[in-house]
């Protein structure tokens, strides 16, 4: 009679552990369903998002407040400048994080970051601008692929040929209106391609150091065709000028989204990319968690 006790014994002591490991996991799935529950009821609301993006990002009140905290947070830091001879390394980190960034082009040089570009697929009247390709379209054939709807037009001073359905080129570069060089202002080419009540997604710049007289032309334009993404290598240059541009892209509601060094320059030229929102964004939000 002692074996089967002993039997019945260890069965039950066995039995005992599996229900418990079983409570355990009913337990663990019931708090994530939970948080999860939490999540999904407040995604039904993302009108917040939705305003302070204008219109491009829709997630919860909880997942937005808490990028306008870290923007904030970091913000903070960007606004302490640090000497360094190679300036960009120990200035202006990135204040705002994409969930979503891709990186579109070739590897290396000449390829570059999008913020949740696939956010950009919904939309039927997508429109691109990508100056300076020096005959790479490697940006806009990937592009292209990714986003077939997408109307794309590549600038540069010299004369290239777009590859077959993918871009429309224009030997145009982008200055200040002088003929001789056949140098246009953002305004004039935005008038020419009748892109007045255009929206633009995307704008790609190398234009190997005309970025800082270029730029600000941008904003001296009407506001409706301010690009909600700049992509832009940014050279050495005076720290004062350098600093004047960051200034500005932040005083016209920019956020950064990118930043990575250019190795093939070395240490001096660094890949930015920008993000437009709302102002609205830019108020103070106390939500820290």
């Amino acid at each position: 009679m002692t074996k089967p006790v002993v039997r019945f014994s260890i069965v039950f002591q066995s039995l005992g552990w599996i229900l418990l490991f079983i409570f355990i996991v009913i337990i663990w799935n019931y708090r994530l369903c939970s948080h999860v529950t939490h999540f999904n009821n407040n995604d039904n609301d993302c009108q917040q998002s939705l305003n302070e993006s204008d219109g491009f990002i829709c997630e919860s009140n909880y997942l937005w407040n808490k990028r306008k905290y870290i923007y904030q947070t970091q913000e903070k830091e960007n606004l302490i400048r640090r000497p360094n001879s190679y300036y960009f390394a120990s200035n202006w980190e990135p204040n705002f994080h994409c969930s979503h960034a891709e990186r579109i082009g070739a590897m290396g040089d000449g390829g570059k970051w999008i913020c949740d570009l696939f956010r950009m697929k919904s939309q039927n009247n997508c429109l691109i601008y990508s100056a300076g390709s020096s005959g790479d379209f490697s940006f806009e054939i990937h592009m292209k692929k990714v986003l077939p709807h997408c109307e794309i037009h590549t600038f540069d001073k010299n004369r290239y040929l777009c590859p077959k359905n993918t871009c429309i080129f224009h030997q145009i570069m982008f200055g200040t209106d002088i003929q001789l060089n056949n140098s246009k202002t953002w305004s004039t080419i935005i008038q020419k391609l009748s892109h007045t009540h255009r929206f633009i997604d995307v704008l790609k710049i190398d234009i190997e150091g005309g970025e800082y007289s270029f730029l600000p032309q941008i904003f001296n334009s009407i506001k409706n065709i301010w690009p909600r993404q700049i992509l832009v290598e940014l050279h050495p240059i005076n720290v004062t000028i350098i600093e004047g541009i960051f200034d500005l892209m932040r005083n016209n509601n920019y956020v950064i989204f990118n930043k990575e060094n250019n190795v093939d320059g070395g240490p001096y030229f660094f890949e930015y990319g920008f993000l437009k929102l709302n102002p609205q964004f830019f108020l103070h939000s106390s939500s820290k968690t």
